[in-house]
């Protein structure tokens, strides 16, 4: 039993970090652009890509070893779907990283490389549908802990 509960905090401070850090690198997109900027968008988007993994790691963790079966689990289609959201933000996340590693790149062999504003506009757009889905991943948590549609 106190694993699952050490499992479960580690989950949660993994999600809270994640959001955290999602956050931050969406503030960072709308900062006045430059090299300061675009290095601290590229260290926080590191910082996301490592607490997506720990998330992932922790969420299996109490899948496969916390207090529920695994068939708990994979029965359950509230599990499913929280699966779900979480892929796609974790697809739609792809292209944010890609292009603020293009940035850092085209910073390091041009000091005074700043993005364009349509690019930038994009870059953030796709960062807060991250946020906004993020949000909606406690809503089918909250259901499978209640037993509701499980």
């Amino acid at each position: 039993m106190l694993a699952d509960a050490l499992y479960a905090y580690l989950h949660f401070a993994a999600i809270l970090t994640l959001a955290s850090v999602l956050g931050a690198e969406a503030l960072l997109l709308r900062a006045q652009p430059g090299p300061k900027t675009l290095l601290a968008l590229a260290r926080t988007d590191l910082l996301y890509g490592l607490s997506a993994a720990i998330v992932i790691a922790t969420g299996t963790a109490r899948v496969f070893l916390g207090a529920k079966s695994a068939i708990f689990y994979g029965s359950n289609p509230v599990f499913w779907l929280k699966l779900t959201l979480v892929l796609v933000i974790g697809l739609i996340s792809i292209a944010p990283t890609r292009t603020i590693l293009r940035w850092k790149k085209a910073l390091a062999g041009n000091a005074s490389f700043i993005p364009s504003q349509p690019e930038l506009d994009s870059t953030r757009r796709l960062v807060f549908t991250e946020l906004h889905l993020l949000a909606l991943v406690p809503v089918p948590a909250v259901l499978m802990a209640r037993g509701i549609w499980t």
